[in-house]
């Protein structure tokens, strides 16, 4: 069973993003929550329309693969914290 990319990117990159934002929070110095909250999303968004533009996430892979690329996202997420 074959399956785009899409989907498990998506959750992947915002596994790897909020994890990376938790344990170095000085990448967002003296900013509201609302501005934080802003360049998170902002984050996810840019590098999910690099994927679209360079058609990555229309790639097809095995369902394992996207399962393994959410699993990392969400453990990455979760070592970081």
């Amino acid at each position: 069973m074959y399956w785009k990319l899409r989907v498990p990117l998506l959750l992947g990159i915002i596994g790897v993003i909020s994890g990376l934002v938790q344990k170095f929070p000085t990448l967002l110095v003296n900013t509201s929550n609302l501005l934080s909250n802003a360049v998170f999303i902002g984050l996810i968004g840019i590098i999910f329309t690099i994927l679209e533009r360079s058609n990555v996430n229309d790639k097809k892979a095995h369902f394992t693969i996207g399962v393994a690329i959410i699993i990392f996202g969400i453990v990455f997420d979760f070592l970081t914290a």
